[in-house]
């Protein structure tokens, strides 16, 4: 079968690699559509973590399996500690991810665990149902903290997740901030439901979500909120770097880190997306055979491109 393989930094190949071979309870799935994540570009970007080339990349897919079409949770753990018998794989000690850990999903058919299987409604086409994974990321980062009337949310970033932040917390009804330095970005944000700013001066939310995940970013979170406020930090555009504690100390600012969902988070994403309010116009397609131009546009050309779904 044909494949998108990374070979390290910007090094990506469509070519020819063996069929994947099911484990003990695991099934090939039949790809029809793959988002390329955040997450792919800190490979491409020469930021691999964990990830050891060469390496079929991607984590969100539609594809079918027996003529039923399927989303995939793609963290793949234990399934027998607390944390998974609760239901939050994400929090599993020994969690491994599709695309980082073991094959990905840009590629003609990929072999997971049956219990990743998440069903599509009929309602949902490829191109809304392919947003289950990243979407989920923006509900449980949202999910612990009161979203609604009268609260006010300041999202850091219009990448993707920023976006979906912004359209879960202004269907919410709250009142939403976008701070993106891309223009084209920031417009999108509007249409989300954001009072977009270039620059987060003056004001004190409730809650700032970090989708972006650089220094200066956690800085400007701690700046945005009001005294007691919250942060969450949901991007991870830098691992590590300096941190102004003093102030989130003496201001009693409450701070969490949020990795990927639950399972009740990711089954939620997929039970919104079937309402079908969700705007598509910014998600660009390409075929699997393009992946590797796919890349280059989204870290160079930001302005045009947010976000691009590869067709296998």
């Amino acid at each position: 079968m044909k494949a998108l393989v990374w070979y390290g930094d910007t090094d990506l190949r469509f070519e020819e690699v063996p069929e994947p071979q099911p484990g003990e309870g695991e099934v090939v799935l039949e790809i029809e559509l793959a988002g390329i994540c955040g997450s792919d570009l800190h490979a491409y970007r020469g930021h691999p973590g964990p990830r050891v080339p060469p390496l079929v990349l991607g984590h969100e897919v539609v594809g079918s399996v027996g003529g039923e079409r399927y989303v995939v949770y793609p963290l793949v753990a234990c399934g027998e500690c607390e944390r998974c018998r609760a239901g939050e794989d994400n929090l599993c000690a020994s969690w491994r991810l599709v695309g980082m850990h073991r094959p990905g999903v840009f590629a003609e058919r990929v072999a997971v665990p049956w219990r990743s299987l998440v069903p599509v409604p009929p309602p949902i086409d490829a191109r809304c149902a392919v947003l289950a994974e990243p979407l989920a990321c923006c509900i449980g980062a949202l999910a612990p903290h009161e979203i609604g009337p009268g609260r006010s949310v300041v999202v850091f970033g219009a990448g993707p997740i920023g976006l979906l932040t912004v359209y879960l917390a202004a269907r919410a009804g709250a009142a939403v901030h976008a701070i993106e330095p891309v223009p084209e970005r920031l417009a999108l944000a509007q249409r989300f439901g954001a009072a977009a700013r270039a620059e987060p001066g003056g004001l004190a939310a409730d809650l700032a979500v970090d989708a972006a995940g650089f220094e200066p970013t956690w800085r400007a979170a701690l700046d945005a909120v009001r005294n007691g406020g919250q942060v969450v930090v949901l991007g991870l555009g830098r691992a590590e770097g300096q941190f102004p504690m003093a102030v989130l100390v003496r201001r009693a600012i409450a701070l969490r880190g949020q990795f990927a969902y639950s399972r009740a988070d990711f089954t939620h994403a997929v039970e919104l997306l079937a309402e079908g309010d969700l705007d598509l116009s910014w998600l660009t397609d390409a075929e699997l055979a393009a992946g590797a131009e796919a890349f280059a546009d989204l870290v160079e050309r930001p302005a045009q491109y947010t976000k691009v779904l590869l067709h296998a």
